[in-house]
């Protein structure tokens, strides 16, 4: 038996370990490791591997306090799902579960933002906000806004439609709020 195998799917948010073995060359972010511990016994673990850098995979996450011995096996989480289900590596269980949170996302996602949309972007200035009135006071709100939310991967949009659709979710996100 292979210790902490409900952790690791709580941690990863999976309905269950991954099948596709990893191919030992290609980068991944999220990965399950089967890691032997130093008493013999075998346990799952969270590791990362970047191509680039690492010439193993990193081991990011134990749930246990016994230190491991080695890595035997690792699983790719992929890291995005996309409508067709048929093509993970799922088993049939996971792939019917997997399926509702699909059509429960895609009913979240139309579920009236086309409307508010349109409503919104015809009363808001050209920059969402009205004291940002050009793309440079754009960027230096949103460098400022991740800062001050803790954002450090927030990389700022090169386009002005993109740096727009931003400013529009930050601006959503905060209308929400109130």
């Amino acid at each position: 038996m292979i210790e902490f195998e409900k952790e690791v799917i709580a941690y990863l948010n999976l309905p269950s370990i991954p099948k596709r073995d990893w191919d030992g060359l290609s980068s991944f972010q999220d990965g399950v490791a089967i890691v032997s511990l130093s008493l013999g016994r075998q346990a799952y673990a969270v590791c990362t591997f970047d191509a680039n850098t690492d010439r193993e995979p990193r081991i990011t996450k134990v749930f246990g306090i016994e230190p491991f011995a080695s890595i035997d096996k690792v699983f790719v989480v992929p890291a995005y799902m996309g409508n067709d289900i048929t093509e993970t590596d799922l088993d049939d269980e996971s792939k019917k579960h997997a399926e509702q949170l699909a059509a429960e996302a895609q009913e979240l996602e139309n579920k009236g933002t086309v409307d508010e949309a349109l409503e919104n972007a015809e009363t808001l200035p050209e920059w969402i906000f009205p004291e940002i009135q050009d793309r440079e006071h754009a960027i230096a709100y949103l460098r400022e806004y991740n800062r001050i939310n803790g954002i450090r991967k927030g990389k700022i949009p090169s386009n002005d439609e993109t740096i727009k659709m931003r400013l529009y979710n930050i601006y959503m996100s905060n209308k929400n709020r109130k």
